[in-house]
């Protein structure tokens, strides 16, 4: 994945101002490292289900993966979509998941840098993603569930919102 610096800063940012909160974040290949939340660079499939499990929030980029594991798990989300513009991505797509998403149960959308506190305050109140729809169903059906919507998405991406914002970290 590219780095999500912008991101990571934000988050920093945020947890110094909130000290007394639990929090972790997955920083991946980027050249920021947080100095007020602990960090790893990359969690193994198990590390990062059991902080999923364990969190009462996710904080994220638009990745369908982690909308899925927020959702199986019935945690809320705040979603930060990356900019290509920013060379946080190759497309814009997840700008297009953010707008496809926004509004639904247990999604919070953040665009602007300085607004992720108030989003995460928000994220706060809400009803959990999902229902664990994982816990239900087999895992051979959700994955194949994943597959099918995140290649539709490709195949169709939703038109983003007309108040869709670039920010520039």
């Amino acid at each position: 994945m590219l780095p999500f610096d912008r991101l990571v800063r934000s988050f920093d940012a945020w947890a110094a101002a909130h000290p007394e909160e639990e929090a972790h974040i997955q920083i991946g290949t980027g050249r920021y490292e947080p100095v007020h939340v602990p960090w790893s660079r990359m969690l193994d499939g198990r590390s990062f289900e059991e902080k999923v499990a364990s969190a009462s929030l996710i904080v994220s980029h638009a990745g369908t993966g982690t909308v899925f594991a927020a959702f199986e798990h019935a945690k809320p989300i705040v979603i930060v979509p990356r900019y290509a513009a920013l060379r946080e991505h190759t497309t814009d797509h997840q700008l297009h998941t953010a707008a496809w998403l926004r509004g639904k149960p247990g999604i919070v959308v953040c665009e602007k840098d300085e607004d992720l506190a108030a989003k995460i305050a928000e994220g706060r109140g809400l009803r959990p993603s999902g229902d664990g729809f994982s816990k239900t169903a087999p895992r051979a059906f959700t994955d194949r569930l994943r597959r099918a919507i995140a290649d539709a998405v490709r195949r169709d991406p939703p038109k983003p919102s007309s108040n869709s914002t670039l920010t520039r970290g």
